[in-house]
């Protein structure tokens, strides 16, 4: 297998009457998976009542134990986690027994975006049906793999949460120059500036006020570069490929994580009552059905998603979507696709119940009845998500003798533990109304009603999964006495560090409504790949000493800061934010402009003058750099933080 391929593997699999579900070829080698596998994936329960379908399935998955260390166990680079896209065609046809032709043609690949392959396997399943023989798989293995990203911009982290935040289309052009030099180049003058008829301007043309010439426009100005444009070469047929930059590690597909809370949220404000599990309904037993499925993502628990009657194209984006999901949007944990099985059937089940906490997609509505093989249940077709009788009850938490003495000395934190675990319609249900996960959800389908775009939606998600993170190293630090996944007070000497909270009340009351989810999660595979990923980026980050998110949050949140906390705040900002690198790492809190832009009203002169340096340094970096002026306009409505 070699690395620089786009495509590994091309199959083809077909129903025949006498043998069933049927892996016909396999190109250019074959995958090392058992071939009736393979064919029973790639032709799904009900394909044949549909005239076409799309599969999404994997190959070579890997998942560590969670009591081993993460270090000591890694995959096999020769065998990377592949992604299947998968196309099942049904042709009616006279002359064939039960007057149908069922076949699949399947691409192999490590490319998270797999969905820009649907064209050209629609034209090579197509000339598979006329023709079918090997030299069809052939042919499309060679196209694909000549597909060219050699000029494609290879993005940082922080650059691409910057570029994924912003809705200009032209944002980082500069990284672009080579593409935009194959196409023209920029700076040559027309050579007929005006139509000698008219004496008119030629179309396609302007004139460029610092020199006088007319030049042509720029076409890839036009581009939008939250995309690479390429090509494909099929059968004669160029066609064109758009590659999206913005997807994170965790977002495979064209998954939509809007029509997942669309489809699993009630009409009511309220969720359904489950057997009480402490991980899943930390809020109480009528938990929002997306909070509780969050928590079965964050605590590893085995997730269903059903579709009875569904295509098994459709199931799989749900279950992708809730990859995104419980990772926050692939920025803050991982973990979860490797234990994804975004399509699967009853051939499999033994392999699927051997892996931890899987997330799966399935069709057959025995599943449903076979309650021991899960633990959460998401039927698409009804919207409701279903807790096991059978799940595995966890331990009670360890608990330091400070943090019960700080939850128990304040009694509106006991008296809100009483109020949310009563049913709608209860005086004191209504005081549950406040609690942080319902105001969360109740602002994330605000703006899905409001027409605010996945992008957003998906922001809102991923901020709330990293708050979680530095709610875990709070509770890390107040139970265990120290944490392994944030900042502590030998790494940070300026302003303190970790989640903001208006008042100790609040921060007491989170603590204890999220212990118990908490304990579920260091008990995860996500958890021991989040610690490790932390100490690495905390020994590689070119800000040191200075816990800027936790800045950031307190400009947000605290309307009671002192003139003299806002200045400080803005100094440490000025001197620990010089470099490029370092403006990059903290451009991304687009989400936060707002917030840092109106402390310019202040009404102190020291911090006017603070925050002023502040934005004149920002300013001065972001037109040397994009050359553009640096905008405060969020594309987000108002988060947590």
């Amino acid at each position: 297998m070699h690395k620089n391929e786009h495509v590994q593997y091309i199959l083809l699999a077909e129903f025949d009457i006498d043998k069933g579900a049927n892996l016909k070829h396999q190109y250019p080698t074959e995958t090392g998976t058992d071939e009736h596998i393979l064919s029973e994936l790639m032709l799904p329960d009900g394909a044949h009542l549909r005239s076409e379908d799309w599969t999404i399935f994997c190959l070579n998955q890997f998942t560590p134990e969670a009591d081993r260390d993460i270090e000591q166990v890694k995959p096999d680079p020769e065998n990377p986690l592949l992604y299947v896209l998968n196309l099942v065609r049904t042709k009616h046809d006279a002359t064939a027994r039960r007057g149908a032709r069922v076949k699949a043609m399947a691409i192999c690949t490590r490319h998270q975006y797999l969905h820009i392959y649907k064209p050209i396997l629609l034209l090579a399943m197509e000339k598979y049906f006329n023709n079918p023989s090997l030299e069809i798989l052939e042919s499309l293995y060679e196209a694909v793999n000549s597909m060219d990203l050699s000029r494609m911009p290879k993005f940082t982290w922080h650059e691409r949460q910057i570029l994924r935040a912003s809705d200009n289309r032209t944002m980082f052009e500069e990284m672009f120059m080579d593409e935009n030099r194959s196409t023209q180049n920029v700076n040559t003058l027309a050579e007929d500036s005006y139509e000698h008829s008219n004496n008119t301007l030629r179309r396609g043309t302007y004139i460029d006020l610092a020199s006088g010439h007319v030049r042509e426009k720029i076409s890839a100005l036009s581009k939008d570069r939250h995309f690479y444009e390429t090509k494909v070469e099929y059968d004669g047929i160029k066609l064109p490929i758009k590659i999206p930059l913005t997807l994170n590690a965790e977002e495979v597909g064209d998954f939509s994580i809007i029509k997942l809370i669309n489809t699993f949220s009630p009409q009511n404000s309220y969720g359904s009552p489950n057997p009480h599990h402490p991980h899943l309904d930390s809020p109480g037993p009528y938990t929002h059905p997306i909070i509780l499925l969050l928590n079965a993502l964050l605590t590893q628990k085995r997730i269903i998603f059903l579709g009875y009657g569904h295509p098994s194209g459709e199931v799989a984006n749900y279950v992708l979507a809730a990859c995104a999901l419980g990772s926050g949007c692939g920025t803050v944990l991982k973990g979860f696709t490797e234990r994804a099985f975004p399509y699967t059937n009853l051939t499999s089940v033994d392999d699927l119940l051997k892996c931890p906490g899987f997330i799966a997609g399935v069709t057959n509505p025995t599943y449903e009845e076979h309650t021991s093989w899960w633990d959460v249940l998401c039927n698409i077709s009804t919207g409701k998500i279903t807790v096991s009788e059978n799940i595995q009850l966890t331990t009670g938490r360890k608990q330091s003798i400070a943090l019960t003495e700080d939850i128990h000395s304040i009694g509106r934190v006991s008296n809100l533990t009483a109020s949310i675990y009563t049913r709608p319609g209860d005086s004191s249900y209504d005081e549950r109304k406040g609690d942080s996960d319902t105001e969360f959800m109740n602002e994330v389908l605000a703006s899905i009603q409001a027409h605010y775009g996945e992008t957003s939606v998906r922001a809102k998600f991923q901020d709330y999964v990293f708050r979680f993170v530095r709610l875990a190293a709070l509770y890390e630090e107040q139970v265990y006495g120290q944490t392994n996944i944030a900042w502590s007070s030998k790494d940070v000497s300026i302003l303190g560090y970790g989640p903001v909270f208006q008042d100790e009340v609040t921060k007491q009351r989170e603590l204890n409504a999220n212990a118990q989810r908490v304990e579920g999660w260091r008990q995860t595979i996500s958890y021991k790949y989040y610690e490790r990923d932390f100490n690495h980026w905390k020994q590689h980050s070119c800000i040191k000493n200075l816990d800027v998110y936790s800045q950031v949050s307190k400009l947000k949140k605290l309307k009671q800061m002192s003139d003299q906390e806002v200045a400080s705040i803005y100094e440490a900002f000025l001197n620990n934010i010089i470099t490029h690198r370092q403006m990059i790492e903290v451009s991304h809190l687009k989400n936060n402009e707002q917030s840092l832009i109106c402390l310019q009203n202040s009404k102190t002169d020291k911090v006017k003058k603070k925050v002023s340096l502040f934005f004149t340094s920002t300013s001065r970096w972001f037109i040397a750099t994009w050359h553009r002026p640096i905008s405060f306009q969020s594309s987000h409505p108002k988060t947590g933080s």
